[in-house]
Protein backbone atom coordinates (compact mmCIF):
# COMPACT_ATOMS: atom_id res chain seq x y z
CA UNK A 1 0.00 0.00 0.00
CA UNK A 2 0.98 3.63 -0.51
CA UNK A 3 0.50 5.30 2.87
CA UNK A 4 0.78 9.00 3.66
CA UNK A 5 1.31 10.02 7.30
CA UNK A 6 0.85 13.74 8.08
CA UNK A 7 2.53 14.49 11.41
CA UNK A 8 3.52 17.57 13.37
CA UNK A 9 7.03 16.44 14.21
CA UNK A 10 9.54 13.60 14.27
CA UNK A 11 12.48 12.92 16.62
CA UNK A 12 14.52 15.18 14.34
CA UNK A 13 12.42 18.05 15.73
CA UNK A 14 11.96 16.93 19.33
CA UNK A 15 12.30 13.85 21.53
CA UNK A 16 8.72 13.20 22.53
CA UNK A 17 6.51 10.14 22.75
CA UNK A 18 4.31 11.13 19.80
CA UNK A 19 7.35 11.90 17.65
CA UNK A 20 8.98 8.52 18.29
CA UNK A 21 5.63 6.76 17.89
CA UNK A 22 5.13 8.29 14.44
CA UNK A 23 8.60 7.36 13.26
CA UNK A 24 8.48 3.85 14.76
CA UNK A 25 5.10 3.15 13.16
CA UNK A 26 6.21 4.45 9.76
CA UNK A 27 9.42 2.44 9.80
CA UNK A 28 7.66 -0.73 10.94
CA UNK A 29 5.08 -0.33 8.16
CA UNK A 30 7.88 0.14 5.63
CA UNK A 31 9.50 -3.05 6.92
CA UNK A 32 6.21 -4.84 6.21
CA UNK A 33 6.56 -3.84 2.55
CA UNK A 34 4.45 -0.68 2.44
CA UNK A 35 5.50 2.55 0.75
CA UNK A 36 5.28 5.23 3.46
CA UNK A 37 5.54 8.99 3.02
CA UNK A 38 5.65 11.24 6.09
CA UNK A 39 4.64 14.90 5.69
CA UNK A 40 5.88 16.99 8.59
CA UNK A 41 6.88 20.49 9.64
CA UNK A 42 9.90 22.45 8.50
CA UNK A 43 13.41 21.72 9.68
CA UNK A 44 16.42 24.00 9.35
CA UNK A 45 18.70 21.27 8.00
CA UNK A 46 16.17 19.46 5.83
CA UNK A 47 14.10 20.66 2.90
CA UNK A 48 12.17 18.75 0.27
CA UNK A 49 12.21 15.04 0.93
CA UNK A 50 14.79 12.71 2.41
CA UNK A 51 15.10 8.97 1.96
CA UNK A 52 15.35 7.58 5.52
CA UNK A 53 14.90 3.84 5.01
CA UNK A 54 13.77 1.39 2.37
CA UNK A 55 10.16 2.27 1.56
CA UNK A 56 10.11 5.33 3.86
CA UNK A 57 10.32 8.96 2.75
CA UNK A 58 9.98 12.20 4.67
CA UNK A 59 8.90 15.55 3.26
CA UNK A 60 9.64 18.61 5.41
CA UNK A 61 7.49 21.63 4.66
CA UNK A 62 9.51 24.61 3.38
CA UNK A 63 8.15 27.21 5.85
CA UNK A 64 6.78 27.52 9.35
CA UNK A 65 7.91 26.74 12.87
CA UNK A 66 9.87 23.46 13.09
CA UNK A 67 8.06 20.88 15.18
CA UNK A 68 4.95 22.97 15.83
CA UNK A 69 1.45 23.43 14.53
CA UNK A 70 0.87 26.77 12.84
CA UNK A 71 -1.25 28.34 10.11
CA UNK A 72 1.66 27.81 7.71
CA UNK A 73 1.89 24.14 8.71
CA UNK A 74 -1.77 23.36 8.01
CA UNK A 75 -1.85 25.43 4.81
CA UNK A 76 1.30 23.92 3.31
CA UNK A 77 0.53 20.38 4.43
CA UNK A 78 -2.88 20.43 2.76
CA UNK A 79 -1.40 21.82 -0.46
CA UNK A 80 1.48 19.32 -0.55
CA UNK A 81 -0.78 16.38 0.31
CA UNK A 82 -3.19 17.23 -2.49
CA UNK A 83 -0.33 17.67 -4.96
CA UNK A 84 1.33 14.35 -4.10
CA UNK A 85 -2.01 12.53 -4.05
CA UNK A 86 -2.94 13.94 -7.47
CA UNK A 87 0.39 12.77 -8.92
CA UNK A 88 0.08 9.21 -7.61
CA UNK A 89 -2.89 8.56 -5.28
CA UNK A 90 -2.23 7.20 -1.82
CA UNK A 91 -4.17 4.16 -0.66
CA UNK A 92 -4.36 5.44 2.91
CA UNK A 93 -4.02 8.89 4.49
CA UNK A 94 -3.12 8.21 8.13
CA UNK A 95 -2.94 11.49 10.06
CA UNK A 96 -1.18 11.57 13.43
CA UNK A 97 -3.02 13.40 16.21
CA UNK A 98 -4.07 16.92 15.08
CA UNK A 99 -2.12 16.97 11.80
CA UNK A 100 -5.28 15.94 9.94
CA UNK A 101 -7.44 18.84 11.17
CA UNK A 102 -7.57 20.49 7.74
CA UNK A 103 -6.71 17.51 5.56
CA UNK A 104 -9.20 15.90 3.27
CA UNK A 105 -11.79 14.86 2.83
CA UNK A 106 -10.45 11.58 1.48
CA UNK A 107 -13.54 9.35 1.54
CA UNK A 108 -12.81 5.68 2.09
CA UNK A 109 -9.13 6.12 2.95
CA UNK A 110 -8.82 8.66 5.79
CA UNK A 111 -7.48 7.28 9.10
CA UNK A 112 -6.60 9.33 12.20
CA UNK A 113 -4.61 8.23 15.22
CA UNK A 114 -6.00 10.04 18.25
CA UNK A 115 -4.01 10.55 21.46
CA UNK A 116 -6.45 12.04 23.93
CA UNK A 117 -8.39 15.18 23.01
CA UNK A 118 -7.72 18.86 22.45
CA UNK A 119 -7.87 19.44 26.21
CA UNK A 120 -7.01 16.17 28.00
CA UNK A 121 -3.31 16.98 28.54
CA UNK A 122 -3.78 20.67 29.32
CA UNK A 123 -5.05 22.68 32.32
CA UNK A 124 -8.35 23.03 30.43
CA UNK A 125 -9.22 19.41 31.12
CA UNK A 126 -12.39 19.17 33.20
CA UNK A 127 -10.58 17.14 35.90
CA UNK A 128 -7.68 19.59 36.20
CA UNK A 129 -9.66 22.82 35.88
CA UNK A 130 -11.29 22.77 39.37
CA UNK A 131 -7.84 22.77 41.02
CA UNK A 132 -6.96 26.17 39.51
CA UNK A 133 -7.56 29.54 41.11
CA UNK A 134 -9.16 32.34 39.08
CA UNK A 135 -5.85 33.86 37.95
CA UNK A 136 -4.58 30.48 36.78
CA UNK A 137 -7.81 29.80 34.90
CA UNK A 138 -7.52 33.08 33.01
CA UNK A 139 -3.89 32.34 32.16
CA UNK A 140 -4.80 28.83 30.95
CA UNK A 141 -7.59 30.16 28.75
CA UNK A 142 -5.27 32.72 27.20
CA UNK A 143 -2.39 30.30 26.67
CA UNK A 144 -4.56 27.59 25.13
CA UNK A 145 -6.91 29.79 23.14
CA UNK A 146 -5.72 28.18 19.85
CA UNK A 147 -6.96 24.81 21.11
CA UNK A 148 -10.31 26.32 21.99
CA UNK A 149 -10.54 27.82 18.49
CA UNK A 150 -9.52 24.53 16.85
CA UNK A 151 -11.87 22.30 18.83
CA UNK A 152 -14.71 22.53 16.24
CA UNK A 153 -12.23 21.42 13.56
CA UNK A 154 -11.15 18.54 15.80
CA UNK A 155 -14.78 17.40 16.03
CA UNK A 156 -15.11 17.73 12.27
CA UNK A 157 -12.01 15.58 11.78
CA UNK A 158 -13.47 12.90 14.06
CA UNK A 159 -16.63 12.87 11.95
CA UNK A 160 -14.83 12.88 8.58
CA UNK A 161 -12.37 10.11 9.37
CA UNK A 162 -13.26 6.64 8.09
CA UNK A 163 -11.39 5.01 10.98
CA UNK A 164 -10.15 6.39 14.28
CA UNK A 165 -7.23 4.59 15.89
CA UNK A 166 -7.11 5.26 19.63
CA UNK A 167 -4.23 4.24 21.87
CA UNK A 168 -6.07 3.54 25.13
CA UNK A 169 -9.44 2.86 26.72
CA UNK A 170 -9.16 6.34 28.20
CA UNK A 171 -8.98 7.94 24.74
CA UNK A 172 -11.84 5.69 23.57
CA UNK A 173 -14.07 7.00 26.36
CA UNK A 174 -13.07 10.60 25.74
CA UNK A 175 -13.89 10.41 22.03
CA UNK A 176 -17.23 8.72 22.73
CA UNK A 177 -18.04 11.64 25.02
CA UNK A 178 -17.44 14.08 22.16
CA UNK A 179 -18.86 12.11 19.21
CA UNK A 180 -20.96 9.15 20.48
CA UNK A 181 -21.43 7.83 16.95
CA UNK A 182 -17.66 7.48 16.54
CA UNK A 183 -17.73 4.23 18.52
CA UNK A 184 -18.39 2.12 15.41
CA UNK A 185 -15.32 3.39 13.56
CA UNK A 186 -12.85 3.40 16.45
CA UNK A 187 -10.15 0.75 16.72
CA UNK A 188 -7.98 0.34 19.82
CA UNK A 189 -4.26 -0.05 19.06
CA UNK A 190 -1.96 0.57 22.05
CA UNK A 191 1.30 2.32 21.24
CA UNK A 192 4.46 0.33 20.70
CA UNK A 193 8.13 1.23 20.77
CA UNK A 194 11.09 0.13 18.70
CA UNK A 195 13.13 -1.34 21.54
CA UNK A 196 16.14 -1.87 19.26
CA UNK A 197 16.69 1.88 19.66
CA UNK A 198 17.89 1.33 23.21
CA UNK A 199 20.95 -0.37 24.57
CA UNK A 200 20.04 -3.70 26.18
CA UNK A 201 18.83 -3.30 29.76
CA UNK A 202 21.19 -5.02 32.18
CA UNK A 203 19.93 -4.56 35.70
CA UNK A 204 21.25 -6.53 38.61
CA UNK A 205 20.44 -6.38 42.28
CA UNK A 206 22.97 -4.14 44.10
CA UNK A 207 25.31 -5.75 46.57
CA UNK A 208 25.63 -4.33 50.10
CA UNK A 209 28.98 -2.78 49.09
CA UNK A 210 27.34 -0.83 46.24
CA UNK A 211 24.08 0.05 48.01
CA UNK A 212 22.86 3.59 47.28
CA UNK A 213 20.10 5.93 48.28
CA UNK A 214 16.70 4.87 46.98
CA UNK A 215 16.57 6.61 43.60
CA UNK A 216 13.45 7.82 41.78
CA UNK A 217 13.68 8.83 38.11
CA UNK A 218 11.44 11.38 36.37
CA UNK A 219 11.58 12.10 32.64
CA UNK A 220 9.57 14.43 30.42
CA UNK A 221 8.64 18.04 29.83
CA UNK A 222 9.39 20.26 32.82
CA UNK A 223 5.93 21.74 33.32
CA UNK A 224 3.89 22.35 36.44
CA UNK A 225 0.97 20.32 35.09
CA UNK A 226 3.31 17.32 34.87
CA UNK A 227 3.13 17.09 38.65
CA UNK A 228 6.68 18.19 39.43
CA UNK A 229 5.58 20.69 42.07
CA UNK A 230 3.68 17.94 43.87
CA UNK A 231 6.73 15.68 43.55
CA UNK A 232 8.83 18.36 45.31
CA UNK A 233 6.28 18.59 48.11
CA UNK A 234 6.52 14.81 48.52
CA UNK A 235 10.32 15.06 48.46
CA UNK A 236 10.23 17.66 51.24
CA UNK A 237 8.17 15.28 53.37
CA UNK A 238 10.63 12.47 52.69
CA UNK A 239 13.53 14.68 53.80
CA UNK A 240 11.68 15.62 57.00
CA UNK A 241 11.10 11.92 57.73
CA UNK A 242 14.78 11.11 57.30
CA UNK A 243 14.34 8.85 54.26
CA UNK A 244 17.55 8.22 52.32
CA UNK A 245 16.43 9.00 48.76
CA UNK A 246 17.32 10.77 45.51
CA UNK A 247 15.22 12.10 42.65
CA UNK A 248 16.85 12.53 39.25
CA UNK A 249 14.81 14.64 36.84
CA UNK A 250 15.54 14.82 33.11
CA UNK A 251 13.87 17.13 30.63
CA UNK A 252 13.38 20.76 29.69
CA UNK A 253 10.49 23.19 29.89
CA UNK A 254 9.05 26.44 31.17
CA UNK A 255 8.82 25.24 34.78
CA UNK A 256 12.58 24.72 35.18
CA UNK A 257 13.27 27.92 37.15
CA UNK A 258 10.29 27.37 39.44
CA UNK A 259 11.48 23.82 40.02
CA UNK A 260 14.97 25.03 40.96
CA UNK A 261 13.44 27.48 43.43
CA UNK A 262 11.33 24.71 44.95
CA UNK A 263 14.43 22.55 45.36
CA UNK A 264 16.27 25.38 47.15
CA UNK A 265 13.34 26.54 49.30
CA UNK A 266 12.70 22.99 50.53
CA UNK A 267 16.38 22.25 51.19
CA UNK A 268 16.44 19.45 48.62
CA UNK A 269 19.76 20.21 46.95
CA UNK A 270 21.28 16.96 48.24
CA UNK A 271 18.25 14.92 47.23
CA UNK A 272 17.04 16.26 43.87
CA UNK A 273 19.22 16.39 40.75
CA UNK A 274 17.83 18.40 37.82
CA UNK A 275 19.67 17.01 34.79
CA UNK A 276 18.22 18.83 31.78
CA UNK A 277 17.52 17.04 28.48
CA UNK A 278 18.80 13.49 28.02
CA UNK A 279 19.59 12.26 24.51
CA UNK A 280 17.84 9.05 23.40
CA UNK A 281 21.13 7.16 23.29
CA UNK A 282 21.73 8.06 26.96
CA UNK A 283 18.33 6.96 28.25
CA UNK A 284 19.59 3.53 29.21
CA UNK A 285 22.26 4.82 31.57
CA UNK A 286 19.80 7.37 32.99
CA UNK A 287 17.20 4.73 33.84
CA UNK A 288 19.76 2.28 35.16
CA UNK A 289 20.77 4.75 37.87
CA UNK A 290 17.34 4.41 39.45
CA UNK A 291 15.20 1.98 41.41
CA UNK A 292 11.76 3.16 40.26
CA UNK A 293 10.26 5.59 37.77
CA UNK A 294 7.78 8.28 38.85
CA UNK A 295 5.03 9.37 36.45
CA UNK A 296 3.28 12.14 38.45
CA UNK A 297 1.16 13.78 35.73
CA UNK A 298 -1.70 15.98 36.98
CA UNK A 299 -3.49 16.10 33.62
CA UNK A 300 -4.87 13.14 31.69
CA UNK A 301 -2.13 11.41 29.64
CA UNK A 302 -3.56 9.57 26.65
CA UNK A 303 -1.12 6.68 27.00
CA UNK A 304 2.26 6.94 28.73
CA UNK A 305 4.98 5.68 26.40
CA UNK A 306 7.65 6.94 28.81
CA UNK A 307 6.40 4.40 31.37
CA UNK A 308 6.93 1.62 28.83
CA UNK A 309 10.47 2.90 28.22
CA UNK A 310 11.17 2.84 31.95
CA UNK A 311 9.80 -0.71 32.29
CA UNK A 312 11.94 -1.80 29.35
CA UNK A 313 14.93 -0.75 31.42
CA UNK A 314 13.72 -2.72 34.44
CA UNK A 315 12.07 0.05 36.44
CA UNK A 316 8.68 -0.50 38.09
CA UNK A 317 6.55 2.64 37.84
CA UNK A 318 4.87 4.81 40.45
CA UNK A 319 2.02 6.28 38.39
CA UNK A 320 -0.58 8.95 38.97
CA UNK A 321 -4.21 7.86 38.92
CA UNK A 322 -4.97 9.93 35.81
CA UNK A 323 -5.73 9.39 32.13
CA UNK A 324 -4.48 6.11 30.71
CA UNK A 325 -1.68 5.67 33.27
CA UNK A 326 -3.57 2.98 35.25
CA UNK A 327 -3.92 0.98 32.02
CA UNK A 328 -0.13 0.82 31.76
CA UNK A 329 0.85 0.82 35.43
CA UNK A 330 -0.93 -2.21 36.85
CA UNK A 331 -0.45 -4.20 40.05
CA UNK A 332 2.03 -6.28 38.09
CA UNK A 333 4.20 -3.37 36.94
CA UNK A 334 3.98 -0.73 39.66
CA UNK A 335 1.86 1.33 42.03
CA UNK A 336 -0.91 3.93 41.55
CA UNK A 337 -1.51 6.96 43.78
CA UNK A 338 -3.59 10.16 43.92
CA UNK A 339 -1.50 12.77 42.04
CA UNK A 340 -2.99 15.61 44.11
CA UNK A 341 -1.90 14.04 47.41
CA UNK A 342 1.86 14.53 48.00
CA UNK A 343 1.57 12.92 51.43
CA UNK A 344 0.34 9.69 49.83
CA UNK A 345 3.21 9.80 47.34
CA UNK A 346 5.76 10.42 50.09
CA UNK A 347 4.40 7.52 52.15
CA UNK A 348 4.56 5.22 49.12
CA UNK A 349 8.15 6.16 48.23
CA UNK A 350 9.17 5.87 51.87
CA UNK A 351 7.67 2.40 52.10
CA UNK A 352 9.47 1.25 48.95
CA UNK A 353 12.77 2.73 50.15
CA UNK A 354 12.49 0.64 53.31
CA UNK A 355 11.37 -2.50 51.45
CA UNK A 356 13.59 -3.08 48.38
CA UNK A 357 12.21 -6.60 48.05
CA UNK A 358 8.82 -5.12 47.10
CA UNK A 359 10.48 -3.21 44.25
CA UNK A 360 12.53 -6.20 43.15
CA UNK A 361 9.43 -8.40 43.05
CA UNK A 362 7.90 -6.16 40.37
CA UNK A 363 11.11 -5.40 38.50
CA UNK A 364 12.01 -8.84 37.21
CA UNK A 365 8.82 -9.78 35.25
CA UNK A 366 8.61 -6.40 33.49
CA UNK A 367 9.99 -7.61 30.15
CA UNK A 368 7.11 -10.05 29.73
CA UNK A 369 4.55 -7.51 30.94
CA UNK A 370 5.48 -5.03 28.19
CA UNK A 371 6.21 -7.52 25.42
CA UNK A 372 3.06 -6.51 23.52
CA UNK A 373 4.03 -2.83 23.41
CA UNK A 374 6.32 -3.12 20.40
CA UNK A 375 6.43 -1.40 17.01
CA UNK A 376 5.99 -4.52 14.82
CA UNK A 377 2.75 -5.43 16.64
CA UNK A 378 1.53 -1.84 16.36
CA UNK A 379 2.23 -1.80 12.61
CA UNK A 380 0.53 -5.17 12.08
CA UNK A 381 -2.58 -3.90 13.88
CA UNK A 382 -2.60 -0.70 11.82
CA UNK A 383 -2.29 -2.76 8.65
CA UNK A 384 -5.43 -4.69 9.63
CA UNK A 385 -7.30 -1.38 9.88
CA UNK A 386 -6.07 -0.36 6.42
CA UNK A 387 -7.12 -3.69 4.88
CA UNK A 388 -10.51 -3.53 6.59
CA UNK A 389 -11.02 -0.05 5.17
CA UNK A 390 -9.88 -1.10 1.69
CA UNK A 391 -12.28 -4.04 1.75
CA UNK A 392 -15.23 -1.72 2.38
CA UNK A 393 -14.26 0.78 -0.34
Amino acid sequence: MRICMPARALPVHRWGGLEFHTFDLARALAERGHDVTILTSAHSAKTGWDQMAEGLRVWHLPKGAPGDYSFAFFQQLKSLLLRLDASQPFDIIHAQEFAGLFAGPFPGRFVCTIHGTMFSETPLDRRFWPHLICRQKLAALWRHKPRIALHPFFKRMLKRADRLIVDSDFTWREICGIIPRARSKMRLIPLGADFTRYAPANRSAPSPETAHAFTVALLGRIQEMKGLGMAMRAAALLRERGIDFRMIIAGAGDYSESLRRAITENGLQKHVDLRGPVAPESLGSFFLESDVFLFPDLTQPAFGLVAIEAMHHGLPVIGARSGAIPEIVTDETGWIYDPWNPAELASLIGRLARNPAEVEKKAWPLSSAIACYNAPRMAADAEKVYLELAATA
